[in-house]
């Protein structure tokens, strides 16, 4: 898929003059990091574990 994007841009720009291909490659470069990230960040792995005397309830 990535690989018809990059022939689109291509053709584009030769046909328009628009964006080059090395810039659409990384626009996709940064919208996949930015995805990567709001997964780590909702993921929940990064948290810290909770000690038994950071737990809260009825111990």
């Amino acid at each position: 898929m990535i690989d018809q994007l990059m022939i689109l841009a291509e053709t584009g720009e030769n046909a328009t003059g628009g964006v080059t291909p090395p810039m659409v490659g990384i626009g996709v470069f940064i919208i996949l990091m930015i995805l990567l990230g709001l997964t780590y960040l909702t993921g929940g792995t990064h948290q810290r574990k909770r000690g038994k005397s950071d737990q809260h309830g009825d111990d």
